[in-house]
């Protein structure tokens, strides 16, 4: 490569080098978007069907399957990302380091060349990453999203209806359950003191696997503020980031404690990952 820098004041072979690599950048991701396009137009339909007759409330069968096709195009934005560096960067700072001082007229029709090779590999690139994040939200909705706060409501009514529906297992006292649990919880006779194991239904525990997603969805619209705003606003990612776990909480008080613990990590990694 170096070679063709030698001649810094009328290097055609520069000129031609920079032409190649750009047109070949540009296949290298047009091949990537074409892998993906096949691979979400056939599994898009599948992950539907895997969706609709998965009895599993969990959904567990279609989760995994998710998660295999998203590591997949993750893996093509890797590939994308370890090409940009090794085929992009560093070819133009191999070039760039060979050339005359840009302070000088002197080289800079391949200044010029390199910075328009530069913009234009970093616009299709930014192209690409749109087009895999539009894949992967294809792949995400296949199935519809679940209206998760309509489940909840639905199990809050019948908790309602049952929580005064108990009897003590020692005196045959009636046992009104306080809230709403998501766990196996004891709750003590208000007659003999007797300590009654309170086992939570299928689909309370269901609210408790949903409970992130949900809060989540309610705080949506903060998160999207946030990735729209230009430069990343870090007031306005604190904001969702605590906002969500506020709901999170609300809709399961009793994980709070487990949850703020959670929350001060994530915030303490997004911190540490925008020093870097």
């Amino acid at each position: 490569m170096f070679s063709l820098f030698q001649k810094k004041y009328n290097n055609p072979a520069l000129l031609e080098k920079i032409r190649e690599t750009q047109e070949r950048w540009f296949t290298f991701l047009g091949k990537l978007e074409a892998r993906m396009e096949e691979m979400s137009t056939a599994a898009i339909p599948e992950l539907r069907d895997l969706f609709n007759q998965d009895n599993d409330p969990y959904k567990r069968a279609h989760g995994h399957m998710l998660q295999g096709l998203l590591g997949q195009i993750n893996q093509m934005r890797h590939k994308a990302n370890e090409a940009r560096e090794e085929n992009i960067f560093c070819f133009v700072s191999a070039a760039e380091a060979t050339l005359p001082a840009i302070t000088s007229n002197a080289g800079q029709e391949y200044h010029n060349a390199l910075y328009a090779f530069r913009m234009a590999c970093s616009d299709r690139y930014h192209l690409f990453d749109e087009k895999l994040n539009h894949h992967i939200t294809l792949l995400q909705k296949a199935a519809g999203e679940q209206d998760l706060e309509a489940i909840y409501r639905e199990e809050l009514t019948i908790f309602e209806n049952i929580r005064d529906k108990f009897s003590c297992k020692q005196c045959g006292g009636n046992i009104t359950i306080p809230q709403m649990f998501f766990i196996a919880t004891y709750v003590n006779c208000p007659f003999c003191k007797t300590q009654n194991t309170f086992m939570p239904s299928t689909g309370a525990q269901l609210v408790l696997h949903q409970a992130r997603s949900l809060a989540e969805q309610r705080t949506a619209h903060l998160l999207h503020a946030y990735e729209e705003s230009v430069p990343k606003n870090e007031t306005l990612y604190k904001q969702y980031l605590r906002a969500m776990f506020d709901e999170w909480n609300k809709i399961v008080p009793d994980m709070a404690g487990e949850n703020e613990k959670f929350y001060q990590r994530l915030l303490n990694d997004h911190l540490i990952n925008k020093l870097k």
